[in-house]
């Protein structure tokens, strides 16, 4: 038998996972010139370096929210 769910299975990535939700939490993220996660400098329209800073930032947010 097959079970349904492993706990060896790799869980979705943010991106794949990506709700309304999430984009409006980027969309309220202002640019300040370096990635939100990495801090590595960036131009002054992005937010993040990659798609991998986004996503781990994203995976971040969604284990440890903001506190409140």
């Amino acid at each position: 038998m097959i079970e349904a769910h492993s706990e060896h299975e790799p869980r979705p990535s943010a991106a794949a996972t990506n709700t309304p939700r999430h984009a409006s939490a980027l969309m309220a993220l202002q640019p300040k010139g370096s990635c939100w996660y990495c801090d590595q400098p960036v131009d002054s329209v992005r937010r993040f370096c990659s798609s991998n800073c986004r996503d781990d930032y994203l995976e971040e947010e969604a284990e440890f929210g903001d506190g409140t």
